[in-house]
């Protein structure tokens, strides 16, 4: 009884401080623009070109494959496909 007590009290501390120490690095993705998502996923990895290199369409298709490939949310592509997009004239 005093064994199981003690290592729920243990798993429950333990859990506590990880959670504690958790910071966001990051501004929510509620919160962020599609600029600030672009900045924080995107040019990470690529150097900025000029959005009218590629027409909305083909810009559809880029940020489909790297949804998949940059891990982000429907939320995160939505807002930067339409930062991109805004770009095009």
């Amino acid at each position: 009884m005093k064994k199981t007590l003690f290592a729920t009290a243990i798993v429950a501390l333990t859990a506590i401080i990880i959670t504690g120490c958790a910071t966001q690095a990051t501004t929510p993705v509620k919160e962020a623009s599609g600029a600030t998502l672009w900045a924080q996923n995107c040019a990470r990895c690529h150097n900025s070109r000029a959005v009218t290199s590629y027409s909305d369409a083909q810009w559809e298709v880029a940020m489909l494959h790297m949804r998949v490939r940059a891990n982000l949310t429907a939320v995160e592509h939505k807002k930067i496909l339409e930062f991109i997009q805004s770009g095009n004239p």
